[in-house]
């Protein structure tokens, strides 16, 4: 939308507003209470003026129905909560963090936290908090089911019958599997305490390499494709040069890497999807942004690469290049 009159003002800050009422209602555990069944609104086990107070929202938003005083969930909001695509706690710590914003346009980011801590990450994941790392890895692995299936019909066909498939920084591991699944030599590299996690999920179905892709020389291989999928926002450009100079290195000659992401045209004004992802890469990483199409295609060329393409999806795009 643009920002044109007050009116519009106001309809961001409501937006904001619901997405914290949600959030909260999430939260705090109400909208399970009410997947038993319906509920009198003094049954809700919270406070009973916050409750009549936010009920309204959600009625607006479509997520409950009113009989009077008994409260039940609409079919939308079984539906939201059965694919766990309702706005968690997780939002509210992203609206305080939005609000500290201030601070970063002072002082440059990460965010910090109330007691001053840098909130910056490696590619999402804090490696002294094992548990906080699964959670976001099984956040990840469970919205990752249709672009892994999609970025696997758009290349295989350029893979030889077994062929041989690194997903570099692959994380939950969905992608690789993808491969895997389709009789593909898989290989997944990550951190020792990511590949540990991955490998609880998919067993001897992949094969596992640990390490820092920031530091490795060696990447394995040879390989037919390697996967660079929601990988390079998380790093400084120097930085994904290098990676993909590396992983072109790890290519058997015809091979190819893949590079799935959210790109910015290059005035890197579009799509808003980017753009708004960019906030995100601005409070939680030293040096991450998303990358236009034109820097991508500067890294395959360094690198030796050639034989761009440029796959469009709804919201991401997959840039392919090939090694001579």
């Amino acid at each position: 939308m643009k920002l044109e009159t007050e009116d519009d003002v106001n309809q961001l800050l409501n937006a904001a507003k619901a997405l914290a009422v949600v959030s909260s209602w999430s939260a705090v555990g109400l909208f399970e209470q009410l997947r038993k069944g319906p509920l009198q609104q003094g049954e809700l086990k919270a406070e009973p003026r916050a409750v009549a107070t936010t009920l309204p929202v959600l009625c607006h938003l479509g997520l409950v129905a009113l009989d009077g005083d008994r409260v039940a969930l609409t079919s939308r909001a079984e539906r939201l909560f059965d694919e766990r695509a309702l706005p968690t706690d997780r939002n509210l710590v992203v609206l305080r963090d939005l609000a500290r914003l201030v601070d970063v346009l002072r002082d440059g980011g990460p965010v910090r936290d109330d007691q001053g801590k840098s909130k910056g990450t490696r590619g999402g994941t804090t490696p002294q908090d094992l548990a906080q790392t699964e959670r976001f890895l099984d956040m990840l692995y469970r919205i990752s089911d249709a672009p892994a299936r999609s970025t696997y019909r758009w290349l295989h066909a350029d893979l030889p019958e077994r062929g041989y498939v690194l997903d570099l920084g692959g994380g939950h591991g969905r992608y690789a599997r993808a491969f895997a699944d389709a009789g593909h030599a898989t290989t997944l590299f990550d951190q020792p305490e990511v590949v540990g996690l991955a490998r609880k999920r998919h067993g001897d179905a992949l094969s596992y390499l640990a390490g820092d892709f920031h530091e490795a020389e060696s990447f394995g291989g040879p390989y037919d494709l390697v996967l660079l999928c929601n990988i390079v926002h998380g790093e400084s450009p120097p930085a994904n040069a290098s990676i993909i100079a590396r992983a072109a290195r790890s290519l058997r000659p015809g091979g190819r890497i893949a590079v799935r992401e959210m790109l910015l045209d290059d005035q890197r004004q579009n799509p808003p999807s980017g753009v708004f992802f960019n906030l995100t890469m601005l409070l939680y990483t030293d040096h991450g942004r998303v990358p236009a199409v034109a820097e991508v295609r500067a890294w395959f060329e360094a690198a030796g690469l050639s034989d761009f393409r440029l796959i469009v999806e709804e919201t991401h795009q997959i840039a392919v290049a090939r090694k001579v």
